[in-house]
């Protein structure tokens, strides 16, 4: 029996006031290094990063977005971080992904004022948490704006902005070592009890209009599509251009083909 909480309700958006486009996706994984080597078998060329505050990550990287695979390699120097802290309302989940043997757990949509995004949210009625990463020394920060509280389903979306800016980063830190490969993301998909719900709830939160048939968010660079299902979870990408998929999973979300979505420099 689902005895999920129905969503919650909020108005109708106006329309994207903050020029919401995906960024990145969290795909939670025991081993780092192993999904790394499965996402480039797959012809998904992926790396992986040293170990950081009992943090570990990789990331496909395609542009400005990118899929990030992640794990806590030591949960008490982890819980002790700023991302252990921050992270607290996702453990359950990631605690349960990770036991799984992996999962989609979250994704990331960019925005041009992520405290201008928090208080739209909050005058929504949603309870938000806001969070700053910032390294002393470091070129690059960035801010989080969280969901948080009863309704908030486990694969809803934060917000993120980056200073300086992302096209900035990405061209001056990322472009020379990025091979994306033969695939595009297009998308990702949501298995949920009840589709046309989860994309009215992610379309008012993001301010993007459900596109056809009703299940379809249309976010520029990454597009969300929900299907029914008792998950209530990402399950699967959803890749383009690269021809037929030689690997169907890795850890646990899946590789499906689908269109290429709206680029990430576009708006609706």
């Amino acid at each position: 029996m689902n005895t999920r909480q129905p969503l919650p309700q909020t108005p109708e958006p106006p329309g994207p006031p903050e020029s919401p486009e995906f960024d990145h996706l969290l795909h939670c994984v025991p081993d780092v290094d192993s999904a790394v080597r499965a996402y480039t078998r797959a012809g998904l060329p992926a790396h992986a990063n040293p170990p950081c505050r009992g943090y570990r990550n990789g990331a496909w990287r395609l542009d400005v977005r990118y899929v990030e695979t992640f794990t806590v390699e030591d949960r008490a120097e982890f819980d002790a971080s700023p991302y252990g802290k921050a992270m607290v309302p996702w453990m359950p989940r990631i605690d349960a992904l990770l036991a799984a043997g992996g999962g989609g757990l979250n994704f990331a949509i960019h925005v041009a004022d992520v405290a201008a995004t928090t208080e739209r949210l909050r005058a929504q009625g949603h309870t938000v948490e806001l969070h700053t990463f910032a390294s002393e020394g470091a070129p690059v920060s960035f801010a989080e704006a969280v969901l948080t509280g009863d309704g908030v389903p486990s694969w809803a979306p934060f917000f993120i902005t980056y200073t300086p800016d992302r096209d900035t980063i990405f061209r001056e830190y990322r472009a020379a070592t990025t091979r994306r490969g033969p695939y595009d993301l297009a998308g990702f998909v949501i298995e949920t009890p009840d589709p046309a719900a989860a994309a009215a709830w992610l379309s008012r939160v993001t301010g993007i209009p459900v596109g056809e048939p009703g299940t379809v968010v249309p976010l520029p660079g990454a597009h969300g599509h929900f299907t029914e299902g008792p998950a209530d979870a990402i399950t699967a990408l959803l890749l383009s251009d690269g021809g037929t998929l030689a690997v169907p999973e890795i850890a646990g979300l899946g590789l499906r083909p689908g269109e290429t979505a709206v680029p990430a420099d576009a708006n609706p």
